[in-house]
């Protein structure tokens, strides 16, 4: 969303300008584990019924380890009543960051964990397509799969995976 991109990238200029973008980056994701990991906030910050400032006080009490500079996006963004979109800007925040800082995040889904060796030719790969020095993958299992492997990052699917390669031919064949 627009409005909180615009929030992400203030606060971004804000840690940038103060040299504190290694926290508040940190801020951000821990911002984004909190919110998924807990329905009852998603619902809190969403709900209608609570006063600004009883917001900005839970917030500052829920969060109190991280940055003031991160603290004080929060408080602006409760005055503004737009304190739903602390996720989102937490996201944007994070995008930029990882622009900023040459970072991909890859997404590799096999059919089996993969070994370490693998997870590094896969990093070297990732680099290499993505031009960037860094890359943090996450990896999940899916059996669906049958056998190979997924990988997405920067907008790009690179697809190996057994049932890929069946729903390619199916597609070929117009069987699909």
């Amino acid at each position: 969303m627009k409005i909180a991109s615009r929030y992400a990238k203030c606060l971004f200029d804000i840690a940038a300008e103060k040299k504190q973008l290694d926290a508040v980056a940190g801020d951000a994701g821990n911002l984004l584990d909190a919110i998924a990991a807990s329905p009852e906030l998603t619902s809190f910050l969403e709900s209608p019924l609570l006063h600004k400032s009883k917001k900005k006080e839970v917030l500052r009490q829920i969060f109190k380890g991280f940055d003031e500079i991160t603290l004080s996006v929060f408080d602006m963004m409760a005055d503004k009543s737009r304190e739903n979109l602390l996720g989102e800007m937490a996201q944007s925040f994070i995008n930029i960051y990882n622009k900023a800082n040459g970072i991909t995040l890859a997404e590799v889904t096999s059919a089996i964990a993969l070994d370490k060796d693998t997870l590094s030719g896969i990093e070297q790969f990732v680099k290499k397509n993505a031009g960037n020095k860094q890359v943090v993958i996450t990896q999940k299992v899916n059996s669906a799969l049958i056998g190979g492997l997924t990988i997405l990052f920067d907008g790009r699917m690179y697809d190996s995976s057994v049932i890929g390669q069946i729903n390619k031919m199916k597609k070929e064949l117009n069987l699909a």
